[in-house]
């Protein structure tokens, strides 16, 4: 039987360091007082899978302790850090990370298969090659479409979370992994949860202009949901100041800071003091 000083020790090995918020990067400072306004507005963002470029509806943050936030600001020197809480409950989670040995990593290509494979065999089972074009013409897909929209329900909601593990970025092998990355991914119609390599034509139409998804943006109701604002310099600050109490109130505003509660960053601070 354990004693009660084993089972101390136990504990306190698994006393884990928690990172209470997500960080989402920026490279403008207009988009950032737009997103404090507004709130977060997602866009279409490419991830290649399975080596298919898929555009993905996103908006993406990293949950990494504040003190390694200048490594990941190539990103951008600007940054909104939510707290967890938020995110967990507006149902932004934690990508999935893959490489090419990964076992599910082809599940909604093989799920999709399985059911076209079924359906080829319903229409071709036991028929005259000269029957086929009338069979063919002829054949009710109806049913077999609404199992593949109900199939795609499911699995194309995995997929826009997968993620892989490395990558290169302007030239240089990147550890996406250290990122921990986590998407708020938009609930969409099924035609939209995702576009493909395909639409690569009609890129200059649907990317022209951020935000790409807007009808869809994650409003700010309360400041205490807001843990960071990472800003270039001091000159900034007052800018962000206003934004924040014509949304929430001067009284609010300034007991959130005083609390510790909010914070207020410049780039310089985060480099040298953290």
């Amino acid at each position: 039987m354990k004693k009660k000083s084993d089972i101390e020790v136990i504990e306190s090995d698994f006393n884990q360091k928690k990172v209470n918020h997500i960080v989402h990067y920026l490279d403008n400072f207009d988009t950032l007082l737009k997103i404090l306004k507004d709130g977060f507005a997602p866009s279409y963002c490419l991830e290649i899978i399975n080596e298919i470029d898929y555009y993905i509806p996103m908006t993406s943050f990293c949950n990494i302790p504040l003190k390694d936030v200048d490594l990941y600001m190539r990103y951008g020197k600007y940054g909104i850090g939510m707290s967890l809480d938020w995110a967990l409950k507006n149902s932004i989670s934690p990508v999935i990370y893959i490489h090419k040995t990964t076992p599910f990593k082809e599940l909604h290509s093989r799920i999709n298969s399985i059911h076209l494979d079924k359906m080829f065999q319903k229409i071709f089972n036991n028929r005259k090659i000269e029957d086929l074009d009338n069979i063919i013409e002829n054949f009710d897909y109806s049913e077999y479409e609404k199992t593949f929209k109900e199939i795609n329900n499911i699995t194309v909601p995995a997929l826009q979370f997968f993620k892989n593990w490395k990558t290169t970025y302007k030239g240089k092998e990147i550890i996406t992994y250290h990122e921990r990355e986590w998407r708020y991914i938009p609930r969409l119609e099924n035609q939209n949860l995702l576009l493909s390599d395909e639409f690569k034509d009609l890129k200059k139409s649907i990317f022209a202009k951020k935000p790409h998804l807007p009808q869809f943006t994650l409003s700010l109701t309360s400041i205490d949901d807001i843990r960071y604002v990472l800003i270039k310099d001091e000159t900034q600050r007052k800018k962000v100041l206003r934004v924040l109490r014509t949304k929430f109130g001067e009284n609010v505003v300034v007991d959130s800071i005083l609390s510790g509660k909010l914070m207020i960053i410049t780039e310089d601070l985060i480099k040298n003091d953290f």
